[in-house]
């Protein structure tokens, strides 16, 4: 017999361990950095600069990282002046700034993230 809702059942039922919809919930359903931690993103003739607002939190704690197009700012969970803070914040770098020299500095409770704009190519009109 040739059930057609048995065969979509039994479909989503024996999907693979890992599907891109799987990837995608795992991604969204990380822990956000807390709404209350200011992020600024500003952008200048050659940098792109992100300034994230962590005050009190320890060096130690904040991990920077790259993934894929994001930069991924990573702060370990922790209670500080009565709120807690931590978790995962993923900004999104646009296509015309390199990853290849970036640049992170901690001081007086500002992170600031620094990366280079990519140069543009001349092209001569003939």
């Amino acid at each position: 017999m040739n059930d057609p809702m048995k065969k979509m059942n039994d479909f989503f039922q024996s999907r693979p361990k890992r599907t891109l919809l799987d990837s995608i919930d795992a991604y969204l359903s990380q822990k956000p950095l807390s709404n209350n931690i200011p992020t600024e993103i500003v952008e200048n003739e050659h940098q792109f600069i992100i300034t994230v607002e962590v005050p009190g939190i320890p060096k130690e704690d904040i991990d920077v990282e790259i993934l894929g197009e994001d930069v991924c700012i990573k702060i370990k969970e922790q209670n500080h002046n009565n709120r807690t803070i931590g978790g995962k914040k993923y900004i999104h770098i646009p296509q015309h700034v390199s990853k290849a020299n970036m640049k992170a500095v901690y001081r007086h409770g500002l992170l600031e993230i620094s990366l280079m704009k990519k140069k543009a190519k001349k092209i001569e009109i003939e």
